[in-house]
């Protein structure tokens, strides 16, 4: 008779011992995964625990004897049903060894990098590649966790496992889109609902656990002259046409606006919003120093918004984002945000946030939606970052395409695209 057992450990070593040691080492591993235990928005400060189902025939190992016939022939239909559980397990074994090989192929190739910055032998090698290296075996778990899935495993019905697929096939990482179904299950009362309402019980949760906020608006204080908001973000994600689409629509608002640009690399940049400028009847400063930005503020202390707009920075620059840091730790009063396309890879938003947070970003605008293919890495970037969400842009026209965010345009848009 097949025995199978599930078992949690703090690492996967441990879980493969508890296996050993219980049902022997004849177990066959049917599958693995990584759960996380605890509170807090979707359990992500809970504890990372390994979770095991591993399956044994239970049978007693008998030892041969010498010359030893067995008298009795064994029954064929139980033969027929051995042969078909032997087959099986074996099938079992083999997909778990197939899906196991990239996984040990990636951890291979990071402890030769591990060893190789330790000799000092890759002292050029940034840490960061070392963590791109790890995502990547992260990314390889996961796709190891999509493929020992069944229903049986999961305790999941077939409606909760195309829930699963169809927040990872929008984007979503799979340790929320695994988290939303946890939390679903666990307030379930015994039957699935059907689809249509898992999607909109996931949409809740989601909607739930994002935070929006951080629009633009005048300083409280009258006295402290205008408000300074700088976009910041890597070349092309439209910081000059959102700066455009900001000041149209404040003063359209009744504020009194004014913009500044610091991106004297592009003279046409330069140009495209002296052009904005004229047609919106505000003035406009080219700042080259942060003593010129200090004298445009003090220039225009009559205003109640001064719109900055910076040159793109490739987010691998690291060398110009310090000088744009450095630009602004003199003026911390400026209000920055960081600006992401939200038509970029997970990988690029992911390396762009950590490269630019010594800028203190207080909150993100996400342009693009409108080319994006997938609006998962949005949400996951907003859970993960915990920033709020400023401004979502979703075109080029101005000042048409642009909108305070919220979760119904991307909640929609993630479960309709």
């Amino acid at each position: 008779m097949m025995q199978v057992k599930r078992y949690e450990a703090v690492d996967m070593g441990e879980a493969l011992r508890m296996v050993k040691s219980d049902l022997g080492p004849e177990a066959v591993i049917l599958g693995a995964r990584q759960v996380r235990k605890g509170e807090g928005a979707f359990g992500l400060f809970g504890r990372q625990v390994f979770e095991v189902t591993a399956a044994s025939s239970g049978a007693p190992k008998i030892a041969k004897k010498k010359n030893y016939v067995e008298e009795r022939p064994e029954r064929p239909e139980r033969l027929e049903r051995g042969q078909g559980e032997a087959q099986d397990a074996r099938k079992i074994l083999e997909g778990t060894v197939a899906a196991l090989e990239p996984i040990l192929d990636g951890v291979e190739a990071i402890r030769k990098n591990l060893d190789g910055i330790s000799r000092g032998a890759e002292k050029d090698k940034s840490s960061s590649s070392v963590a791109d290296d790890l995502r990547e075996l992260k990314s390889l778990v996961y796709h190891l966790m999509d493929r020992s899935m069944s229903e049986k495993e999961l305790k999941m019905g077939k409606n909760l496992i195309a829930l699963f697929r169809i927040l990872k096939d929008r984007g979503v990482a799979g340790e929320y889109a695994q988290a939303v179904i946890d939390e679903i299950m666990g307030r379930a009362d015994g039957r699935e609902p059907d689809i249509r309402t898992l999607i909109h019980l996931a949409a809740a949760r989601m909607r739930d656990t994002m935070v929006f906020g951080g629009w633009v608006t005048k300083s409280e204080d009258d006295g402290a002259g205008p408000k300074a908001v700088a976009l910041v973000g890597p070349t092309g994600v439209g910081k000059t046409t959102t700066v455009a689409k900001l000041a149209s629509r404040l003063t359209g608002e009744g504020l009194k606006v004014g913009l500044a640009t610091i991106d004297t690399y592009r003279i046409a940049a330069v140009e495209q919003l002296k052009i904005y400028a004229k047609i919106l009847n505000i003035p406009i400063d080219v700042v080259l120093t942060p003593q010129d930005l200090g004298r445009a503020m003090h220039l225009r202390k009559g205003l109640d918004v001064i719109l900055i707009d910076t040159a793109g920075r490739g987010q691998r620059d690291l060398e110009q984002i310090g000088e744009l840091a450095k630009f602004f730790s003199e003026h911390p009063s400026v209000d920055v945000k960081l600006t992401l396309s939200a038509s970029s890879s997970e990988r690029q938003m992911e390396e762009t946030i950590r490269n630019f947070s010594g800028l203190s970003p207080s909150s993100i605008v996400f342009t693009k939606l409108d080319e994006a293919a997938q609006l998962g890495p949005v949400f996951n970037q907003s859970v993960k970052t915990g920033l709020p969400v400023a401004y979502f842009t979703t075109g080029q026209r101005v000042p048409e395409d642009m909108e305070e965010a919220g979760a119904k345009r991307l909640i929609n848009g993630l479960f309709t695209n």
